[in-house]
């Protein structure tokens, strides 16, 4: 029997986008795999470790280099130690694009040409503008993904880690903002960290994430060690944020990502949902889990389990009924006493992009046993899961 093909959306006008009604597929795609974003005629462009633009014909299924971003005299824009950040179809129909240069080591300091940047493609990325700088000059930013609000400003959410002798470290989140499609670029005033009990419990923030709600707030998550997802509000675009506070959604201190579902005011969070007991035993980026918020990220509902390790309970949510307190996981791997299963499965860093009505999640995963006593890591990739986006609206199974 022939497959049933339909039209699932348009990101720009005229350009379809068609895959099989209701059809899945995973596979494993490049370290640091960017995007994707949808082009005109329906192919996909994404970037990824290479730092050349990688393109697919066939819904995401495979990839095809096409070579590194190039302006209009033919130079290379991304070149040396560098990470892309973001790829993002913009409301002017350019893709904007965020990279980092990263020093050489940790020790040595920040060098004046290092820093966050930003450029555009205004032809379906044959041709690059010159990328323009968003962070200050020897400043350790490190910016994650950037959005664009219904307004047309584009703002980057970014994590500082400042240290001093003798101390663990703090972590500072921020919020970069454009009013001018990325030629110059501000600060929030607000820096953010965790500050519970009146300063009882501090510590760091990190890896901030950020949504525009229905009223046009913005929201942000961040990650902390508290077994808690941290958040902060702006009500003017991300110049300045309220004050940190832990929410009721467990996490491990591991990455969140928010969404906002296109052409609606649904928010999507995938994270690493772990109980005190997987925090302690390292199984604290096992278990991705998803959920859904239609009213602004005050209450969060349909949660679903994304991936988990073997052995793991496929569970729903995860009750906060241990009271917010530091804790760090002791190990990244779970003792060879401890495992759950033959083989340990860490599962972390997740991202979507929507596109018509697919969802694209890029995740990293890695696997892990014992030999001898010994731990041997058996897999290291990103994956790529394409399926429908109504799975994040519909229920888990039952077991």
């Amino acid at each position: 029997m022939l497959k049933q093909i339909v039209t699932i959306g348009l990101l720009l006008a005229g350009t379809p986008y068609e895959t099989t009604a209701g059809e899945s597929f995973e596979v494993s795609v490049a370290h640091r795999f960017v995007g994707p974003v949808l082009l005109k005629g329906g192919r996909l462009l994404a970037v990824d470790q290479t730092l050349e633009m990688t393109r697919s014909a066939d819904q995401g299924r495979t990839w095809t280099r096409i070579g590194p971003l190039r302006d209009t005299a033919g130079q290379v824009i991304m070149k040396g130690n560098v990470r892309p950040w973001s790829l993002l179809r913009l409301q002017s129909g350019a893709i904007a694009i965020t990279f980092e240069t990263i020093p050489p080591s940790q020790g040595g300091g920040v060098g004046k040409e290092d820093g966050t940047f930003f450029s555009q493609s205004r032809d379906e990325g044959k041709t690059w503008l010159p990328a323009t700088r968003v962070s200050w000059p020897r400043s350790p930013a490190n910016p994650t993904w950037l959005i664009q609000t219904r307004k047309g400003r584009l703002v980057l959410p970014n994590e500082y880690w400042r240290t001093q002798p003798m101390d663990r470290g703090l972590g500072v989140c921020t919020a970069f903002y454009s009013d001018d499609q990325g030629l110059s670029w501000r600060e929030s005033r607000d820096s953010l960290w965790v500050w519970e009990n009146g300063g009882r419990q501090q510590g760091s923030c990190e890896v901030p994430t950020v949504v525009e709600m229905s009223d046009g707030r913005l929201l942000m998550f961040m990650r902390t060690s508290f077994q808690r997802i941290a958040r902060s509000e702006s009500r003017d675009g991300g110049q300045t944020w309220s004050p940190v506070k832990l929410t009721s959604l467990l996490s491990s201190n591991s990455e969140i990502f928010l969404h906002r579902l296109p052409k609606s005011d649904t928010l999507l969070c995938v994270w690493n949902q772990a109980s005190k007991r997987e925090i302690e035993t390292g199984y604290y980026r096992a278990r991705l889990t998803s959920a859904i918020s239609r009213n602004n990220g005050t209450t969060w509902t349909n949660f679903r389990t994304v991936a988990m390790s073997p052995g793991q309970t496929r569970t729903t949510r995860i009750p906060a009924v241990d009271p917010i307190a530091f804790l760090k996981t002791p190990r990244a791997i779970p003792r060879e006493s401890e495992m759950l299963s033959k083989e340990f499965h860490m599962n972390r860093a997740p991202r979507v992009r929507v596109i018509g009505e697919s969802a694209y999640l890029i995740y990293t995963h890695r696997r892990y046993r014992y030999d001898s006593g010994k731990v041997k890591r058996t897999v290291n990739e990103m994956r790529l899961r394409v399926f429908p986006v109504s799975w994040f609206s519909s229920t888990e199974p039952a077991q």
